[in-house]
C-alpha cells in the first residue's frame, strides 16, 4: 500500500529498522549487541512487547494500530528514544510529531550509538536539516550493513525521494539478506514500478503474496502497482481481494483511486465515502477528502471542483493541519482558470502556512515551495514575467539552502516554465527535464520538446502522460485534459 503514504512516505515502516534488534537486550541489561543489528534501548520489558507489537503491526501496514502500540510503549518508558523518534514519523498530529520529536532529541546522549543515528537522521529529514541527516543514514548503512532492514529503510527512504534506481540497489541488497522479508518486498516492488519497470515489480508481488496469503497489503499494494501499469480491472480483483481478507483494512481507497483514474468519477466519490468511514484520523480523513474533490477536476466540472476543495481547506483549517489546508488552496490556484482568481488562492495558501498550525519545519519549507512555483509558472503563463521571475528567484535561493528534492524540483520546473513562456525553449528543456514525473513539468516539457523540433521526446513524454495513473491532484489537472485532446486531434486532423 502506497496511496496511505501520501504526503509521509516514509512513515509506514521506517521502525522496521528498529524492530531488526528486537530480541536483543539493551546495554542497560548488561548484554552485548553482538548480532549486528540495530539495538533497543529500554529497562522495561512491558514498553520493549508493545515496541515489538508496533513494529510487526507497521510491517502489516497498520500504520493506526502501530501508532497506538508506540504511544503506549513511551507512556509505559517515558525515555524509550527509539519509540519517541518513531513515534513522531508514523503520527499524523502534528503536536505529537513534534513533542515526540523533540523528546527523543533530549533522550538521544542516553542510548545507542546507532540509536543515535536513527534519531539524527529522522529528526534532520523532519527539521529541513538534510546534510547531517543524510550522513546519518550513511553512517547507519555503515554501521549495520547486514542489518536487512537497516537496508530497506533507506531504500525506502530513497523511493519518497524519487531516486528509484538507488533504491532499488539498496532494496535488491535487503532482499538478498533476508529473501523471505516481505517489506522489502513490497517496497522493493514499488521502486520497480515507478522505474518503470512493471514485469520485475509483477514477479515480486507474486512472490509478496505468496508470502502473506492471509494479510490484505500485499493485494492491495499489488492492486495499485497493476493500476500504475494501466491494468484497472485486474487492479480492481486485488483491491477486493484485500478487503474480503479485512473489510476493516481501508481498500475501498484503492478501488476509488482506480476508478477515479479510469474516468468513473461518480463511482469513484462513493467509494471515497465508503473509504473515509474507515478512517482513524483527521488528517487522512483530509486526505481522502482532496482525492475525491479530484474527481470534479477530472470531470472538469468547475463549480464543484472549487466547492470541493473549499470545503477541505475549511475542515483542515478547523483540524489544525495547516499543510493540507495550503495544499488545497494551491490546488485550486492551479485550477482557477483566471489569473486573479489563481493569485487569490495563492495568498490563501500562503496564509495557511502562517496560521500558527503546527508543522514540520520540513513540512513548511516544502509546501511553501510547491506554492511559490504555481505563483511561478501561472505567472509566466499569464506574461507576468516580473513576477513570475521574483518567484524563481526565492526558489532558487532556497535551493541553494536546503537539500530538499522537493524544493529543487519546485525551482527547476518554475525556471523551466519562466524560459518556455519567453520562448527560450532549448534552456527550458535543460531545467523541466529535472523533474520529468511531475505531469504539470511533462506538459510544459512535452510543449519545448514541440517547439524545438525534437518530435521523437515530444510523442515520448506524450505517451508517458497518456499513461500516467497516478491518482493525483496533478494528474487531474493535465491527464484528463491531454487525453481528451488526442482523441479531438484524431477526429479532426
Amino acid at each position: 500500500m502506497l496511496h496511505r503514504r501520501r504526503g509521509a512516505c516514509l512513515l509506514i515502516v521506517l521502525s522496521s529498522m528498529a524492530f531488526a534488534g528486537t530480541d536483543l537486550e539493551s546495554n542497560k541489561t548488561g548484554r552485548r549487541n553482538t548480532s549486528g543489528v540495530l539495538p533497543i534501548t529500554t529497562s522495561s520489558a512491558r514498553a520493549r512487547k508493545q515496541f515489538e507489537h508496533a513494529m510487526q503491526n507497521l510491517e502489516y501496514v497498520r500504520s493506526d494500530t502501530a501508532v497506538a502500540d508506540l504511544r503506549q510503549a513511551v507512556k509505559t518508558d517515558p525515555r524509550f528514544a527509539q519509540a519517541h523518534i518513531l513515534l513522531s514519523y508514523l503520527s499524523k498530529a502534528p503536536e505529537e510529531q513534534r513533542t515526540s520529536r523533540t523528546r527523543a532529541k533530549q533522550l538521544a546522549p542516553h542510548v545507542s550509538e546507532g540509536e543515535r543515528l536513527l534519531i539524527r537522521w529522522l529528526a534532520g529529514v523532519q527539521e529541513d536539516n538534510y546534510v547531517p541527516a543524510i550522513a546519518a543514514m550513511n553512517d547507519l548503512l555503515a554501521k549495520y550493513p547486514r542489518d536487512e532492514r537497516v537496508a530497506f529503510i533507506a531504500g525506502m527512504w530513497l523511493v519518497g525521494q524519487e531516486r528509484y534506481s538507488q533504491a532499488v540497489t539498496i532494496l535488491e541488497r535487503a532482499v538478498k539478506l533476508a529473501p523471505d522479508y516481505p517489506a522489502a518486498l513490497n517496497e522493493l516492488a514499488y521502486a520497480y514500478a515507478f522505474s518503470g519497470s512493471f514485469e520485475a515489480a509483477f514477479e515480486v508481488m507474486k512472490r509478496y503474496v505468496a508470502l502473506q496469503p492471509d494479510q490484505p497489503n500485499p493485494y492491495d499494494s499489488y492492486g495499485e502497482i497493476l493500476r500504475l501499469a494501466g491494468k484497472f480491472e485486474a487492479a480492481l480483483e486485488q483491491y477486493r481481494m484485500s478487503i474480503r481478507v479485512d473489510p476493516s483494512f481501508g481498500s475501498e481507497l484503492g478501488v476509488a483511486d482506480t476508478l477515479a483514474v479510469m474516468g468513473h468519477e461518480q463511482e469513484a466519490r462513493e467509494e471515497y465515502q465508503r473509504a473515509i468511514v474507515l478512517v482513524a484520523n483527521e488528517a487522512e480523513r483530509v486526505e481522502y477528502e482532496m482525492q475525491s474533490a479530484a474527481t470534479w477536476i477530472r470531470e472538469d466540472n468547475h463549480k464543484q471542483a472549487c466547492k470541493a476543495l473549499g470545503e477541505v481547506a475549511r475542515h483542515a483549517h478547523t483540524a489544525g493541519l495547516g499543510r493540507l489546508e495550503a495544499e488545497a488552496h494551491r490546488v485550486l490556484a492551479i485550477y482557477e482558470r483566471d489569473y486573479k482568481s489563481a493569485m487569490k488562492q495563492v495568498q490563501a495558501a500562503q496564509a495557511a502556512l502562517e496560521h500558527g498550525h503546527e508543522m514540520s519545519l520540513t513540512e513548511k519549507t516544502e509546501e511553501q515551495a510547491r506554492i511559490i512555483r504555481v505563483k511561478a509558472v501561472r505567472s509566466a503563463e499569464a506574461q507576468g514575467f516580473d513576477v513570475a521571475s521574483g518567484a524563481v528567484k526565492l526558489l532558487e535561493s532556497m535551493a541553494q539552502k536546503s537539500r530538499s528534492q522537493v524544493v529543487h524540483y519546485s525551482y527547476e520546473a518554475s525556471a523551466g516554465a519562466l524560459l518556455l513562456a519567453q520562448g527560450k525553449y532549448a534552456e527550458a528543456i535543460s531545467h523541466l527535464e529535472e523533474e520529468a514525473e511531475n505531469p504539470l513539468t511533462m506538459r510544459l516539457l512535452r510543449k519545448a520538446y514541440s517547439m524545438t523540433g525534437a518530435t521523437p521526446q515530444a510523442e515520448q513524454m506524450g505517451a508517458r502522460l497518456t499513461n500516467l495513473n497516478m491518482p493525483t491532484a496533478e494528474q487531474a489537472l493535465v491527464v484528463p485534459r491531454f487525453r481528451a485532446s488526442l482523441v479531438s486531434q484524431a477526429k479532426h486532423p
